[in-house]
């Protein structure tokens, strides 16, 4: 199904609140270690050198859920600083415990809308966004609450910089016909299907979909203007 450029509210939610409360050792986490590697969704832009302590490339992950994707890319990527963001909570509570485990450097995590949050980033600062399996909103009535749509990407293009790559994956068909057809109408991205690529884990909840008879498809784009 198309849909139209225009046809949607203004920012309206593009995930699904999970509500779970945190057991004990992951809330101690959770305040324990977000000072040290939490990223506040709202405050002044970001000196992404102080952050990281150096220059290089960047990534953001919107969309991170427990962390699973992230860890391992940060882990097999050192060159590359990567920001990974959810809204799920307990997720958010055991990334932090592994980044302090495996003692990585390059990976910040922010709690909250990765959409609010890019507003503290420096122009086009982003060498690559990944978004891995994004809410589905599955009836036709939550469509117009699918991350993937023509504003929401333009705005998303526009923290990236030139021959930036943006990577993305789902196992909904209808969501996959729609990345294609929202992807297509940018001018400012060049791409489309591709094989999975060796950098992006298979994390468990993708095999759980690929168990159940899902279909992943991957798409890679550049940003050329």
């Amino acid at each position: 199904m198309t849909v139209p450029p225009g046809a949607y509210p203004a920012r309206s939610r593009t995930f699904k609140p999970r509500r779970r409360r945190l057991s004990p050792t992951r809330e101690a986490a959770l305040e324990r270690l977000f000072p040290e590697f939490g990223l506040d969704v709202g405050g002044p832009m970001i000196d992404l050198v102080a952050l990281f302590g150096r220059r290089a490339p960047l990534a953001l992950e919107i969309g991170c859920g427990a962390g699973e994707a992230a860890l391992a890319m940060a882990t097999a990527a050192p060159d590359t600083d990567l920001i990974a963001c959810d809204v799920h909570t307990p997720g958010i509570a055991r990334l932090l415990t592994e980044i302090e485990t495996a003692g990585l450097s390059n990976l910040r995590v922010v709690h909250g809308d990765a959409l609010d949050f890019m507003a503290r980033l420096p122009p086009r600062c982003l060498d690559e966004v990944r978004i891995y399996f994004p809410d589905p909103w599955p009836k036709p009535r939550q469509r117009q609450r699918r991350l993937v749509r023509d504003d929401l990407l333009e705005s998303i293009i526009d923290s990236m910089s030139i021959g930036a790559r943006l990577h993305l994956a789902t196992d909904v068909d209808d969501y996959a016909e729609q990345i294609a057809e929202v992807c297509s109408r940018s001018e400012r991205l060049d791409g489309g299907i591709v094989l999975r690529p060796d950098d992006r884990p298979l994390t468990r909840f993708e095999i759980k979909g690929l168990e159940a008879g899902h279909r992943v498809t991957d798409f890679e784009y550049r940003v050329v203007s």
